[in-house]
């Protein structure tokens, strides 16, 4: 099956060393047909199929629809940043060699509040299987300024350019949770690094994904190499038609459970 990004959009892609810009426009027709396959997946960060399930055994059918939409944002500035994180996590499965280990919107403790921490955490291991992190974050609005976008930047060099100890140990705690021993293994990898600090900058990236509805050719492009070129670094501008329209469709559809 092609990728949900390979079917809905074109990629423009420049290289520079460690540094990699892809700038992507929807292809004609290109929303409608991965609309409700996007919806699955943004539904899925916020509630699993098995937890789902669940919800209608405990609570019956209209109930556990009802009770599902509870947990989605309503305003439209908390669904633009939730859709922002969703689609960066899934740019970066689909796109990068990294494994986003946990749907980090599941834990939020109030559905309008954005979680503190670093917005996305990823994790890999080189061919010697020593650990690599991807840290990033990701700004979602109608009209993208630059002022966001050098605060998302600065946000990623925080911190010596490292997720935050918080932003770790948060993901490690929920993977050694696991009863599968892979990920209960890869929770107990990255508590170490939180007090070792071991991943020097070529096994620690840097991940900027934008989502807007306005033109930001300039203004991404001028942070793409602006930004430290010592560590892999990847940005990604999605530009979509009519910003607003977008979100909405897409929370139509991810609530449209138990509507038909």
């Amino acid at each position: 099956m092609t990728g949900l990004y390979g079917q809905w959009c074109h990629s423009k892609k420049t290289v520079d060393g460690n540094k990699v810009l892809r700038r992507l426009t929807e292809r004609k027709s290109g929303r409608s047909a991965v609309l409700r396959r996007l919806s699955d997946c943004a539904r899925d960060h916020y509630i699993s199929n098995k937890e789902i399930a669940e919800y209608i055994d405990a609570l019956g059918f209209p109930k556990a629809a009802e009770s599902v939409r509870e947990l989605l944002p309503k305003t439209a500035i908390g669904r633009s940043s939730d859709l922002g994180e969703i689609l960066a996590v899934e740019f970066v499965e689909e796109n990068l060699d990294f494994d986003v280990p946990i749907r980090k919107l599941r834990y939020k403790d109030h559905r309008e509040m954005p979680m503190r921490g670093d917005d996305l955490i990823a994790v890999a291991h080189d061919e010697n299987k020593q650990l690599k992190i991807l840290k990033g974050e990701a700004k979602s609005a109608q009209k993208l300024s630059s002022a966001t976008v050098a605060k998302a930047r600065k946000r990623l060099e925080e911190n010596y350019g490292r997720p935050s100890a918080h932003s770790l140990t948060f993901v490690a705690r929920v993977l050694m949770k696991s009863a599968d021993s892979v990920r209960h293994d890869l929770g107990k990898d990255i508590l170490r690094e939180t007090v070792d600090k071991a991943v020097p900058k070529s096994r620690l990236a840097h991940f900027l994904f934008t989502l807007c509805g306005n033109r930001m050719k300039a203004v991404v492009r001028e942070d793409f190499i602006a930004a430290d070129g010592r560590r892999p670094q990847h940005s990604v501008n999605l530009q979509v038609e009519n910003h607003k329209k977008f979100i909405g469709a897409v929370y139509k559809e991810v609530s449209s459970i138990g509507n038909g």
